[in-house]
Formats: C-alpha cells, sequence, structure tokens
C-alpha cells in the first residue's frame, strides 16, 4: 500500500452519523417552518377558521399586514378561497362571497387596523390554468356603509 491509498485514511463520519445529522437537520427546519408560519397566521386563526365552516371545501387563507419593504403600501387584509365555479363568471355570487367574508372578518377582526381588502378567488381545474378573481375593497368605504 501506498500513502496515497484512500482506504488506508481514517473516516472523519461515519455514513449512520450523517444520515442521522440530516433527519435531524430537516425535522428542525420543518419544525421551524411550522412555528413561523404559526406565529404569523395565529392572529387569523378565528376568522380562517370562521371562513372554513361557512364556506366548506374553500380552503381559506386570511393574512394581513403591510408589504415588506413597502412602506407606502397600505396595510392589507388578504383572503384567499378555492370555489368550485368560475369566478369570472359569477359576478353576483362572488360579490355575495366578497360582502359576507367582510362581515365575518369584521367579527373575528379589528378591521380598522387595514386600509384595503384583498379577496382572492380561485378555481383549480385538475391539468388546466388556475383561474383567478381578485377583488379590492376600500376597508373604511366599506366600514362606514355597514
Amino acid at each position: 500500500m501506498t500513502s496515497n491509498d484512500p482506504e488506508s485514511r481514517p473516516k472523519l463520519f461515519k455514513g449512520k452519523t450523517i444520515v442521522l445529522s440530516l433527519l435531524i437537520f430537516g425535522l428542525l427546519m420543518s419544525g421551524s417552518l411550522y412555528v413561523f408560519q404559526a406565529v404569523n397566521t395565529f392572529q387569523f386563526a378565528d376568522t380562517q377558521n370562521a371562513l372554513a365552516k361557512e364556506f366548506p371545501d374553500s380552503r381559506p387563507r386570511v393574512e394581513g399586514g403591510r408589504l415588506k419593504g413597502k412602506q407606502n403600501n397600505p396595510t392589507t387584509f388578504r383572503t384567499t378561497l378555492a370555489v368550485d365555479f368560475n369566478p369570472n363568471d359569477e359576478d353576483v355570487r362572488i360579490q355575495k362571497m366578497a360582502d359576507r367574508i367582510m362581515e365575518i372578518a369584521s367579527k373575528n377582526l379589528n378591521l380598522n387596523e387595514y386600509e384595503q381588502a384583498e379577496l382572492h378567488f380561485y378555481q383549480a381545474i385538475p391539468e388546466q390554468k388556475i383561474i383567478l378573481r381578485e377583488i379590492k375593497r376600500d376597508i373604511k368605504t366599506w366600514l362606514a356603509q355597514h
């Protein structure tokens, strides 16, 4: 054997140690993402649950605040809901849903903290392009009317 023989050098890490380390790292990162998501959506949990109860199978997602790095943008209340119809074809139905979403949000959140509402509706058809519709509402105007 020569001194450059790769088999003669001792291994720094064993295979089991590397696999175990990667598994622990993966669990740590997954846990960190879960905690980050839970902390950021905690204040919207009641609204999200109420929307899920009102609109079954809609998979609601509720967020709020100002976009990071965009201090001149308005503070925004955002929802995203899945619908089982084309949101661009059913204007009356979408407007009723938007009104109901705003009512539910006003019961579960202090909407005075926000300037604008963005309500996103989408229909996901398997193996086709997602159909999207966005409705923006001025919250102060909406609160004055209700």
